[in-house]
């Protein structure tokens, strides 16, 4: 259902695919949405990977060859990790995605999460997952706060940026960050995996700041 509306999107580097991340094709011609820090403020060798390998509904993870689309950044709120891209080239494409916002869901309702979990080791698989927003908060940045959810989900690499979807209606209302870890210095890794990560809980920043940047 989401294999022509949530993509993979990375580095092309010496001919491979560097999977960063998940973006959205939204109801807007030819725009994707992500997390800024997916992109990393770059538009060098940026691509998103089409999905093609899908028969009579299962993923054919044999097939190792898949269309890659270039895309470029139109705008970016690094204050609350959004990115706006384009679809570049000569196709034209939208999907049935309509923006909302976090306003629109309450505490304790299902939402639905897409994205490529461990997509970074090379295991890029559309996902969805089912869980609920387990509280509404307000986070801040160099001072000026925004409307985030936190999620009742472990979300792991390659998810980032990756659309919540409010099951009633369909709409995009926020985009996933990553772990909701209080910033603590110090801290170890294992095995490149923050500890303080391994919780049930996860974050994701609201959608309606999209609409600004459009």
């Amino acid at each position: 259902m989401f294999e022509n509306v949530v993509f993979s999107i990375g580095k092309l580097i010496d001919g491979i695919f560097h999977a960063a991340g998940t973006c959205t094709l939204i109801n807007k011609q030819n725009l994707l949405v992500t997390a800024a820090h997916v992109v990393n403020g770059s538009n060098e060798n940026l691509f998103i990977r089409i999905s093609n390998n899908y028969e009579s509904g299962y993923q054919d993870t044999t097939i190792q060859q898949f269309p890659l689309v270039p895309v470029k950044i139109e705008a970016i709120d690094p204050l609350r990790d959004l990115c706006i891209l384009s679809l570049q080239g000569n196709g034209s494409a939208q999907s049935y995605v309509k923006l909302g916002s976090a306003d629109n869901v309450n505490s304790g309702e299902a939402v639905t999460v897409i994205g490529f979990p461990h997509s970074n080791l090379g295991r890029i698989v559309l996902t969805q997952q089912t869980c609920e927003v387990g509280a509404k908060i307000l986070l801040s940045s160099q001072g000026i706060k925004s409307k985030h959810l936190v999620l009742n989900i472990q979300a792991r690499p390659g998810q980032s940026g990756g659309p919540v979807i409010r099951i009633s209606d369909g709409t995009l209302i926020g985009i996933l960050i990553g772990a909701y870890v209080p910033t603590i210095k110090g801290g170890i890794s294992l095995g490149g995996i923050d500890p303080q990560t391994l919780h049930q809980t996860t974050h994701a920043v609201s959608a309606g700041y999209l609409e600004r940047m459009l």
